[in-house]
């Protein structure tokens, strides 16, 4: 028996172990579609973190009324969006996971994860939801399974040696019977792979090396072999799929150490890239790469999104250097390369005596990527501009510390300018920018059929804009809490509601206060 929202509501406040099933792989499949969930980091497996709903329009968003509010308690980093299935919200923070009413805020579960090994940076993006069950990685590199029903453990993977600067924060997706999920951790000096595991059992399927030696394509790019072992390639937010073709497209991090490019010559394959791979193999099909032998930490780190222009799917990528990527995926051709904010010194290497360069490594774009609005073909972004100084150093590897080769100096944050920029999908051309001086947006981007777009800063204000213009049509403070995670919307009952995860919400994010997580919900009143 499928269970109704009422339903899977009721077991879950009475405590009841009653099995939840679902979203199945049709649902997920129509993820990116539908209007009473958000199933995902990106919402749908394309990650266009677009909904249809169009309830909450440009004309009445004025009216938005924040219905509750729940608080997490927790002051670490808070980088997720709520997903919603059924009418529950499901929050992921640190070591705790959190199933609420997507409508009043209240708590119906909490699971508490105890970590075996030293926690490297505890920040969860979120979940892959399938059949009762979420996923979600932890600070000390496990894959943990949940019953969505209970919030009670079902399994525990290790993935790696968090020892040895190994986490998974990736929200993790799911997809006919498999979750997968990458290691982060390359300013530790990891070695990155890309994994799979059986849904059910966590047994592991497949493993891909993002850091290729011996025989492997693109092991020619390491010229000093001997850095592969130390390479980097972190994947630390969440990925997208063709799931017509079964392809699963990966974003990778920088190369380490990460300042001092001398150390490892070469391109660095796969670092700064999008890899392609055959989700059910996890054979490589192909690539993409927007820095070679970086040395200025640019990931690439914010999952692309997937869209359709004339029948030709397309991806478009942005990185911490500030440029927006598109790519052609018929012809495996770059469409167009669009900087996003003011750059400088990119072409030099940094030097013992200090380089100034823009931006910083904690501007461009970061852990939330481009958004798509079908229809209009528009890429929407967020994108920091703040300029900052990169220094050579000494190249040691200490297990468990950063290993950069080198420092890096940020200009004051009160220089930094935070912008919600759109771009023409096929061209690049930008359309409209809205700029907050002063703070960093990292927030992640949400577009809706209400030609809306949905975002927040790092003073707490969500504010909603017009789609066509770039207008600020909406804003409100969260309590001033950094937004460093996305907004949600979806239906509930058939009304529309709109939830924005905020909170402490970055290493990176100087200036902030420390304010402890919450999730706000907003509806029409």
């Amino acid at each position: 028996m499928k269970i109704t929202s009422l339903a899977l509501l009721t077991a879950l406040m009475c405590g009841s172990a009653l099995a939840v099933q679902g979203p199945s792989q049709a649902e997920l499949n129509n993820a990116d579609m539908a209007t009473d969930s958000w199933l995902m980091f990106n919402k749908g497996y394309m990650g266009q973190r677009y909904s249809p709903l169009n309830q909450i329009n440009n004309s009445n968003v004025a009216n938005l009324k924040r219905v509750c509010t729940f608080d997490t308690g927790d002051d670490g980093s808070f980088q997720a969006t709520p997903q919603i299935y059924k009418g529950v919200a499901f929050i992921a923070q640190a070591n705790r996971s959190f199933a609420i009413d997507a409508s009043n805020c209240k708590l119906l579960w909490t699971n508490k994860y105890k970590p075996t090994g030293p926690e490297v940076l505890n920040t969860s993006r979120g979940f892959a939801i399938a059949d009762g069950v979420l996923y979600r990685g932890t600070g000390d590199a496990h894959l943990l399974a949940i019953d969505a029903g209970t919030g009670k453990t079902l399994w525990d993977k290790q993935v790696a040696d968090s020892a040895s600067g190994f986490f998974t924060s990736s929200a993790p997706i799911a997809w006919n019977g498999m979750v997968f999920i990458g290691e982060a951790g390359a300013d530790w000096g990891i070695k990155a792979r890309m994994y799979a595991y059986d849904a059910k059992t966590g047994e592991k399927m497949w493993t891909f090396d993002m850091i290729p030696t011996g025989n492997q394509a693109g092991a020619e790019t390491w010229e000093k072999a001997d850095s592969t072992s130390t390479g980097g390639g972190s994947m630390w937010t969440s990925y997208t799929m063709d799931v017509d073709k079964g392809l699963l497209y990966i974003s990778v991090g920088n190369p380490a150490p990460d300042f001092a490019y001398q150390y490892r010559p070469g391109a660095n394959l796969f670092t700064d890239s999008v890899v392609v791979l055959d989700a059910k193999t996890g054979k490589l099909d192909h690539y993409y790469q927007q820095i070679a032998n970086d040395s200025k930490d640019y990931d690439t780190a914010a999952a692309p999104v997937l869209y359709d222009i004339n029948g030709t799917k397309h991806i478009a990528v942005a990185n911490k250097a500030g440029y927006l990527f598109g790519y052609n995926e018929a012809d495996k051709t770059q469409t167009f390369k669009q900087a996003t904010i003011k750059v400088m010194n990119q072409e030099k290497n940094p030097t013992s005596e200090g380089l100034p360069i823009c931006p910083n490594y904690s501007a461009g774009t970061q852990w939330n990527g481009p958004a798509f609005k079908p229809g209009a073909n528009m890429i929407v972004l967020n994108t920091v501009d703040w300029c900052g100084t990169v220094k050579l150093g000494e190249v040691r590897l200490i297990k468990g510390q950063l290993f950069f080769g080198g420092a890096m100096a940020l200009n004051p944050v009160s220089e930094a300018i935070g912008t919600t920029v759109a771009y023409d999908g096929s061209t690049g051309r930008e359309l409209w920018r809205y700029a907050l001086p002063g703070t960093r947006v990292v927030a992640g981007v949400t577009t809706t059929g209400g030609n809306l777009v949905f975002s927040g800063d790092a003073a707490g204000n969500m504010y909603a804009l017009d789609s066509a213009t770039g207008k600020e049509l909406f804003k409100t403070n969260i309590d001033k809490a950094p937004i460093g995670g996305g907004v949600a919307t979806y239906t509930v009952g058939g009304k529309q509601y709109v939830a924005v995860a905020a909170g402490n919400s970055s290493k990176g994010l100087n200036g902030a206060k420390n304010v402890t997580g919450r999730v706000a919900i907003f509806t029409l009143q």
